[in-house]
């Protein structure tokens, strides 16, 4: 693979453009160390870009702070996609969404994620908390997750939905950050990946 900027790279077998979604793909799956950058609009986007970073972090929390809300999932999920439009359009980068919960239950993560391929966005993270979701943060309280059925349900229906196999739906185990311990954090890492494993 031979890279001629940060945003453009050429499938050196095929001589075609990657699109974002193989881009971010590539990265993902790189035995390099791969860096993503923050964004959360069009401005802080081109900025990554001009600063030579390969792929962006469309961070929850800072979009929600850049329209003046909590991170409580307070901005609609149809929101933060007009503005990924205009961070895809700006930078011409793969972009890695932090989509929370999914917004929602397997039906909104299906709306979700084809919208997100619409647009251009090279894939999602969702993370393992009920929606609304509460910052991970917040007085260091234990928070609640989601039934691990229902998290592993969400990203089925992603993957069902996706039409473009490079697509990447990544997900987050929050049992640690939350408050939960290094124990439950294993041990639902163990149980979605076998869960996973078993539907895929």
């Amino acid at each position: 693979m031979s890279t001629l900027s940060p945003s453009y790279t050429i499938d050196s077998t095929n001589k075609i453009p990657l699109t974002h979604s193989a881009q971010l793909r590539q990265m993902l799956l790189s035995d390099e160390l791969e860096f993503l950058m923050e964004a959360h609009n069009g401005l802080s986007a081109r900025i990554v870009r001009e600063a030579g970073f390969r792929g962006i972090w469309a961070s929850g929390l800072s979009i929600s702070a850049q329209f003046g809300v909590r991170d409580n999932n307070e901005v609609s999920w149809t929101q933060v996609v007009d503005m990924l439009e205009f961070m895809v359009d700006a930078s011409n980068l793969p972009i890695l969404l932090d989509g929370d919960t999914g917004y929602g239950n397997f039906n909104n993560m299906r709306r979700l994620v084809r919208k997100l391929e619409q647009r251009g966005v090279a894939g999602v993270c969702i993370e393992d908390k009920q929606f609304p979701k509460t910052n991970s943060f917040i007085n260091g309280e234990r928070q609640p997750l989601a039934d691990i059925e229902e998290f592993v349900g969400k990203i089925k229906a992603g993957k069902d939905t996706q039409t473009d196999s490079n697509f990447s739906i990544v997900a987050r185990v929050e049992a640690l950050i939350a408050g939960w311990g290094w124990m439950k954090h294993y041990a639902v890492r163990k149980l979605i990946g076998s869960l996973a494993l078993m539907r895929y």
